[in-house]
């Protein structure tokens, strides 16, 4: 049976996002809240105001790094063995603060909570990666993060499962993920082949990098290892009230993320690193001051930035709607 693909985005529409993306990264620029990181931005090409820490990048240092990024990142089992290859992956995603149970009643979510999303999402058949989709709200946030790392590869015990190299919290989380994975692997020379370990985290929108998440992306992209960005602008909110404006906003953060990413790493020796494109993009309900998830607009949106990472040949990770 033939495959069917659904088009939103013209070529014509591509290369206009493209352009005015080009246009805000080079004469607006994009906040980076860390000292390092515009060291790193300062050094490749990028005019950088120190007072504001905003970064410009031109356009010929866009289409320098976008050239090296790679494909995508390996994908293996706890065994470190390939599994099957799909043109799409699914895996359940998020941090939920709240749990409802079979009778009805939402209650904040716990570490209890987290073990049983992950359960059941490495039983599920359709579930090709799980992780904790919801916050253990029962640990302080100081210790949650290195407990999130640790569950998300203890309860993986499905062979035919990815094991979902992702870290959150900070740098440090990022090390225990390594050492992880480094005893899967066998060791961390080895790891350094597969680098399924991935870094990063979502901007502030708009345009705005927070500490923290560059902490992780510099982590990830020393050693070698995949990064992420992930734009969570909203429409009429941090994006404009058009899902095109919007779209410029989502795709200017995630070509600053993957340039900033693609230069950690060339400085640090390695030719390129899979850096992967990320949408969890939606609008506001402006009657009741909210942002729904699911709507046709998050659809809409997510499907297009899907289009554009292909455009600029990266990996890329969507919100369901």
């Amino acid at each position: 049976m033939g495959k069917i693909k659904t088009e939103i985005l013209s070529k014509s529409d591509i290369e206009r996002i493209h352009k005015a993306s080009l246009e805000i990264l080079e004469e607006i620029g994009v906040q980076f809240r860390d000292n390092e990181a515009l060291n790193y931005l300062e050094k490749y090409g990028c005019i950088v105001d120190r007072k504001t820490q905003i970064a410009k990048i031109p356009e010929k240092v866009v289409k320098e790094f976008m050239k090296k990024t790679k494909p995508d990142q390996p994908r293996v089992n706890r065994d470190f063995k390939p599994v099957p290859k799909r043109e799409v992956y699914f895996r359940t995603f998020g941090q939920g603060t709240y749990i409802t149970d079979r009778n009805g009643v939402a209650h904040p979510s716990t570490y209890k909570d987290q073990e049983k999303v992950l359960i059941v999402g490495n039983a599920l058949p359709a579930v090709d990666g799980p992780t904790a989709a919801v916050a253990a709200r029962d640990i302080p946030p100081w210790r949650s993060n290195f407990v999130g790392t640790i569950r998300n590869w203890n309860l993986i015990s499905n062979p035919e499962k990815q094991i979902a190299g992702r870290s959150g919290g900070t740098d440090e989380t990022m090390e225990v993920a390594m050492e992880l994975c480094s005893i899967l692997a066998g060791s961390r020379e080895k790891l350094l082949k597969i680098p399924i370990i991935t870094g990063g985290g979502c901007p502030t929108s708009p345009l705005v990098w927070p500490k923290i998440i560059l902490d992780r992306m510099i982590q990830a992209a020393k050693n070698g290892m995949c990064t992420s960005g992930l734009s969570m602008a909203v429409s009429g909110s941090t994006a404009p009230m058009s899902l095109a404006g919007t779209l410029v906003v989502h795709n200017s953060e995630m070509l600053s993320s993957t340039v900033f990413a693609e230069m950690v790493a060339y400085d640090a020796g390695f030719k390129s690193i899979p850096a992967r494109m990320g949408c969890s993009t939606t609008t506001i309900d402006v009657r009741k001051g909210y942002c729904p998830v699911g709507n046709p607009e998050m659809a809409l949106i997510n499907a297009c930035a899907m289009e554009l990472a292909q455009y600029y040949k990266c990996p890329n990770t969507s919100a369901g709607a």
